[in-house]
């Protein structure tokens, strides 16, 4: 009869001994020593490569930790950040769909927006639009044609520009430099850094 593998030992089948084992003989087999007991039992030193590694969960424990805290991070503020800044680059976008009054063109920046505290105390987040634009209007044209010109705020009220001309005279051809802005301000802060 073969002999039945027991988790390192071999064991040939016999009635199962009620006394301490004493060995009968020594035998090498291979490289492996192996001893053989008076209920036939046979015990074989195995190498330690040859046993089964039971895997280490420290590294998966540790992993864990060091995520945790990060996706935390990330589903309470990064996510409020996002929104915001989704929120800006839709007022960016309906600012810089109006048409341009009549001798203007865009300057050199085009649109830039920001988000966050920009007036007042804490807690609360402000939009801001600015458009560069070139124009041959006089100042109070082009400063009249933005305060009648309305766009959508964050949460869908009204809008008008407010323009600041450059000081410094004209450029090129009669231009002159101006800043349209938009401002959208004292929105619920939430989780962004930004507005605190």
């Amino acid at each position: 009869m073969g002999a039945i593998s027991l988790g390192g030992f071999d064991r040939a089948p016999s009635a199962p001994s009620q006394h301490r084992h004493k060995y009968r003989s020594v035998l090498l087999n291979g490289d492996r020593p192996t001893s053989v007991l008076e209920d036939g039992m046979v015990l074989t030193e195995v190498a330690p490569e040859a046993l089964p590694k039971q895997r280490r969960r420290w590294p998966f424990y540790v992993c864990l930790a060091l995520l945790v805290p990060v996706a935390a991070y990330v589903l309470v503020f990064k996510v409020a950040e996002w929104r915001n800044d989704e929120n800006l680059a839709r007022l960016e976008e309906r600012a810089s769909m109006l048409p341009l009054p009549p001798d203007t063109e865009p300057g050199d920046l085009g649109v830039q927006g920001t988000v966050g505290l920009q007036s007042g105390n804490s807690n609360h987040c402000d939009y801001q639009v600015r458009m560069s634009l070139l124009t041959k209007l006089p100042d109070a044209e082009i400063a009249r044609y933005y305060e009648s010109a309305k766009i959508e705020g964050v949460e869908g009220r009204a809008l008008s520009g407010t323009v600041y001309v450059n000081p410094s005279g004209s450029w090129r051809d009669g231009f002159k430099g101006v800043i349209v802005e938009f401002f959208d301000g004292f929105h619920e802060a939430g989780f962004d850094m930004r507005c605190h």
